[in-house]
């Protein structure tokens, strides 16, 4: 990641919204936005139990935000890409694939 994607996608992070769509690079609804939080993007996934956890995406994976959230990765990169997430891991946050 150079750079130049790192603040693009801090950029794209400031433009987001509470409760706005959250979707893969194919489209595809992965969960809702519930907040930023230490400068990650906290979603509340849609195949999450219990349905309270929520997942934390880095602001490289936010492709675009035009009224949603368009992720660069697609829905099965993404899973096994949260199963090792290092945010996830120190906030105690169980992967959820």
């Amino acid at each position: 990641m150079t750079g130049n994607e790192k603040e693009r996608g801090r950029q794209l992070l400031a433009t987001v919204r509470q409760g706005m769509e959250v979707v893969d690079s194919d489209g595809t609804r992965i969960g809702t936005v519930a907040r930023i939080e230490g400068g990650h993007l906290k979603i509340l996934r849609i195949d999450q139990e219990p349905r309270n956890a929520h997942q934390f995406v880095s602001p490289e994976l936010i492709h675009s935000v035009d009224g949603r959230v368009r992720l660069s990765r697609s829905w099965d990169e993404l899973r096994r890409l949260w199963a090792h997430d290092e945010f996830a891991k120190h906030h105690n946050l169980r992967p959820h694939i």
